[in-house]
């Protein structure tokens, strides 16, 4: 499982793992407690690309399916870097 110290996914906003990152399903759990679906897609070592699908917010806020770029900043923490299912 991926937590995402929000509840919702940004540049900058921290994440941590509670075991290793393997390509495929995952869940994304957010710091509103709000669990949604995702798909972990390993780009190397200290990479990861992670979709997340559309989800609503523990206040009730409708986020969109996106997809972002995760960056290991050691052992479990991770940042997200930048969105990339942008044109």
């Amino acid at each position: 499982m991926i937590k995402i110290m929000n509840s919702h996914a940004y540049p900058g906003c921290p994440a941590v793992t509670n075991a290793a990152l393997q390509d495929g399903p995952a869940h994304v759990e957010f710091g509103d407690g709000v669990v949604a679906g995702g798909q972990i897609e390993r780009l190397d070592e200290r990479r990861i690309a992670l979709a997340i699908d559309a989800y609503e917010t523990r206040k009730g806020t409708a986020i969109a399916a996106k997809s972002w770029l995760l960056e290991n900043k050691g052992g479990d923490r991770w940042h997200i870097t930048r969105r990339l299912d942008r044109d």
